[in-house]
């Protein structure tokens, strides 16, 4: 299933509709046959930016880091949210500020500075022989990391077990 693009002249009209009307978001949206909550992203970039808070943005182009962690921190003070953020701050969308957020409670905030966050590359498009085996050895301990922590919590819980068990006798 794909996601329906719109373009900035039915952008515009929704957001334009809205305002002129006392009809909300949810009217709005059945209108025009949007979903609410894109009526309501779109309102949010109209009040921050205007008519350019309503066009399209270039895919691949990067985000500050700085406005990045601003925008983390203003959503985990509970001042604004995700989607909120994203309007603030000029960013294409919420799922931009949630991935943010994971990487902030992941790696903290030098995470969000770093340039290199998103997906790794796959093991089979290593070229340098070194930093394939370096990686394999790499995802190797991880697994094996993975699965001490399984054993642990398994053991843990087997002990629990028995404890109910004699505390029922």
């Amino acid at each position: 299933m794909s996601r329906r693009k719109y373009t900035f002249q039915q952008r515009l009209e929704v957001v334009m509709h809205y305002f002129a009307t006392d009809e909300g978001y949810r009217l709005t949206s059945a209108r025009f046959n949007v979903p609410r909550t894109q009526v309501r992203i779109w309102v949010a970039a109209y009040d921050a930016y205007g008519e350019e808070g309503l066009k399209p943005r270039d895919k691949g182009v990067s985000i500050a880091p700085d406005i990045r962690v601003e925008a983390v921190k203003a959503v985990l003070t509970g001042q604004i949210s995700q989607t909120q953020a994203a309007a603030k701050f000029n960013v294409a969308g919420s799922a931009s500020v949630g991935k943010w957020m994971k990487v902030f409670s992941e790696h903290g905030e030098e995470g969000l500075r770093s340039l290199r966050i998103g997906k790794k590359r796959a093991l089979h498009m290593i070229d340098d022989p070194v930093a394939l085996e370096a990686a394999l050895e790499r995802s190797k301990d991880k697994r094996i990391q993975e699965l001490e922590q399984k054993v642990r919590r398994l053991e843990l819980r087997i002990l629990y077990l028995k404890k109910l068990k004699a505390l029922v006798r």
